[in-house]
């Protein structure tokens, strides 16, 4: 049987089909656990959209069944060869898709940890990987970022965890193909990337300058006051709930699509943001 290629606009509406389900589910389980008492929910509302999202995916993808999403665009998860995933390919996936990012954070902590008690290795090894340890922890935003952009030049892989899987999206049939903003997306995507690429040199190169002329060891990190929704320094900022800081007009056209913190993914609403009148 012949598959096609599915196009960015079909993986958008997808993800954006199963994102409307599971925001339903998790809104039910926020209402379910506060009838539980407000201690037992406060203990379980940070883990309520990971639960939803392995109930949704082990009920679906690990089933071999189409989820909501694929069923309305008529697109099917394959693997690099073209075949159905493995149910250990899609655990995997599922895995990183769900904790990837905590159990990175995990492994850095740890790998800090090491680092620092060890005796075998030198001060300034350990100064060194102590600095690329807190350099990636930095980062990891720009690099979900850089993700993006890419996926909207060639529409692949939409999530870092299908990329590291080798799972990807097509079409049963050529018909439902929509390639109607494909070029626009391209042209998106390498703007995109390159707008990105361009602010993290330029930060790596003024802080380096910075802390030359200061007498300081080189550091890696950026301004604190740098959003990293746009890259830019910060205006109007303002905090959510999970006590992450974005720039006012960013968090707000980011929450026009998606109801949750884009760091943590934690759920929050428009009214709940915080303006900081005094940061620095």
């Amino acid at each position: 049987m012949r598959l096609y290629e599915a196009k960015v606009a079909d993986v958008l509406r997808l993800t954006q089909r199963d994102e409307v389900f599971l925001q339903d589910v998790e809104n039910q389980m926020h209402t379910f656990f506060k009838l539980m008492g407000a201690k037992n929910y406060h203990k379980m509302r940070k883990i309520i959209p990971r639960v939803a999202n392995v109930w949704y995916y082990v009920m679906t993808s690990l089933a071999n069944l189409q989820t909501l999403g694929e069923e309305y665009t008529g697109t099917i998860r394959v693997d690099q060869d073209g075949h159905i995933p493995s149910k250990m390919v899609q655990t995997l996936w599922l895995i990183l898709y769900i904790g990837g990012e905590p159990l990175l954070e995990r492994l850095l902590s740890s790998s800090k940890n090491k680092i620092s008690k060890s005796t075998a290795l030198r001060e300034e090894a350990k100064s060194f990987l102590l600095r690329c340890i807190d350099f990636i922890k930095e980062r990891k935003s720009t690099v979900a970022r850089i993700h993006q952009s890419i996926f909207y030049t060639n529409g692949k892989y939409y999530n870092l965890s299908n990329r590291l899987m080798g799972i990807r999206y097509v079409l049963l049939r050529q018909w439902l193909q929509d390639d109607t903003f494909t070029g626009s997306f391209n042209l998106l995507g390498h703007i995109s990337l390159f707008y990105i690429l361009f602010n993290f040199i330029h930060q790596l190169l003024f802080n380096h300058d910075r802390n030359v002329s200061e007498n300081f060891p080189v550091s890696l990190s950026t301004s604190n006051r740098t959003c990293v929704l746009c890259a830019e320094n910060m205006k109007s900022p303002c905090a959510t709930t999970c006590g992450h800081v974005f720039c006012w007009t960013c968090i707000y056209e980011s929450l026009s699509y998606q109801k949750s913190c884009p760091v943590c993914r934690e759920n929050i609403s428009s009214s709940r943001i915080i303006f900081l009148q005094n940061y620095t």
